[in-house]
């Protein structure tokens, strides 16, 4: 199989996965989400202490995987919850003689506010009713937005780009590109809120566009960061063709939180 065949075969899997858990039920979400915080937490270790195999790994993994569970399960208390976890990386740090508090607490926060938070954020969208309408489809949404962004910026950049967005991290990317996923979410932004939700008015429509391609646009870039620093080339192999969690995912877990804050400002 061809790479690029590789590619879209599991490309559309991952797509179908998601999608479909999505309009399944609530709970079928919750399960994909929680596989994305194992794994993801687990390649953050991976990126973070540059091993394939440590003591640290299951901390971390469990850490995020708590961090996320008990904070879907008993969202009325999960800032109390939270903030033990939070603290806990201070403890395993006092006790470790491997590792440093540096790395202990860069590993357990990052796999706690960059992948198990987005995905509790999530859930709390999935159960929402301020969005105006179901907020499973508010998921979609903003998956199809992230994802078309990435997509266009991408083919425009090949097609276009010649000024780089930021060649110390990301040497492929340019602004041409970002500038054509930005225009091209607008586009199928407002295409789907005239024909189909008529829901936000066109400045709360533009501020969503540009909160979810900013903000996942500049996700990609902090985990080629992260990457580059590790010295690899993705963050693990789970899906042939495009890498691991992470580097499906890495848009998505930043967007996430402040879009997350956008809908608070605009439906307070």
């Amino acid at each position: 199989m061809s790479e690029l065949a590789k590619r879209t075969v599991f490309g559309s899997l991952f797509v179908i996965v998601v999608i479909g858990s999505i309009l399944l039920n609530y709970w079928a979400f919750f399960a994909v989400m929680l596989v994305t915080v194992v794994i993801g937490s687990q390649e953050v270790a991976k990126l973070m202490l540059k091993e394939d195999k440590s003591s640290l790994t299951p901390w971390i993994m469990i850490l995020a995987t708590l961090f996320y569970v008990l904070g879907v399960i008993f969202c009325n208390y999960s800032h109390v919850i939270q903030l033990v976890l939070i603290l806990t990386p201070l403890l395993i740090a006092l006790f470790s003689k491997k590792y440093s508090f540096e790395k202990v607490a860069v590993s357990c926060w990052t796999a706690m506010f960059f992948v198990a938070l987005p995905c509790m954020l999530l859930m709390e969208f999935y159960r929402t009713s301020a969005l105006c309408f179901e907020g499973k489809y508010f998921i979609i949404i903003l998956f199809c937005l992230i994802w078309i962004n990435d997509i266009f910026a991408y083919l425009t950049g090949m097609a276009i780009g010649k000024h780089k967005l930021f060649e110390r991290i990301s040497p492929k990317k340019t602004i041409e590109g970002s500038l054509g996923g930005l225009i091209m979410a607008a586009v199928v932004a407002f295409l789907a809120n005239h024909y189909w939700l008529h829901v936000w008015d066109k400045w709360e429509l533009i501020g969503l566009v540009i909160v979810v391609v900013v903000f996942g646009s500049l996700g990609d870039l902090c985990e080629s960061m992260m990457k580059r620093q590790a010295g690899v080339k993705d963050s693990g192999n789970v899906i042939p063709g495009h890498g691991g969690i992470l580097d499906r995912f890495d848009a998505t877990f930043l967007a996430v939180p402040f879009v997350y804050c956008y809908l608070m400002l605009m439906f307070k």
